[in-house]
């Protein structure tokens, strides 16, 4: 399967915020999971498991459903992903982890906006920066 675009669309408004018909895009993601940006004047994205997620949150019943605007794809022949019901939890490295007795020092995850550069109460960079190493 391919990733495959859809929209939410509300029939009746029940939280009284983003009023009716197409309220939201997204896309379903090989893997199941969903990413789904709302329209109107507090645009949002967000990231779900599944659409059965979604539905479960934002369906309201029914009041709102799930519009397709891609065929539904069968599976991709060239693409082996498990199922992800197969692999194990897996928690988020931690970039900020004292490192080890005798390892390698740990890379700094954004070395251009280190801590030490901030000085003593994290305001301006340091009087030897340039604007473009600030802000490139």
């Amino acid at each position: 399967m391919s990733a495959r675009r859809f929209r939410l669309v509300r029939h009746r408004d029940v939280s009284g915020v983003s009023g009716t018909g197409p309220v939201a895009e997204g896309v379903q993601f090989t893997d199941g999971a969903v990413a789904l940006r709302w329209y109107g004047d507090y645009p949002t994205t967000t990231v779900w498991d599944g659409i059965e997620s979604v539905v479960a949150i934002h369906g309201h019943g029914g009041a709102t459903v799930v519009e397709w605007l891609d065929p539904e794809a069968g599976p991709d022949p060239d693409l082996r992903l498990p199922p992800r019901e197969s692999l194990p939890p897996r928690p988020w490295p931690d970039l900020h982890a004292a490192p080890e007795p005798h390892g390698p020092e740990p890379q700094d995850p954004d070395p251009l906006h280190s801590d030490e550069d901030l000085g003593s109460r994290g305001a301006a960079p340091p009087s030897g920066w340039s604007s473009y190493r600030a802000f490139r």
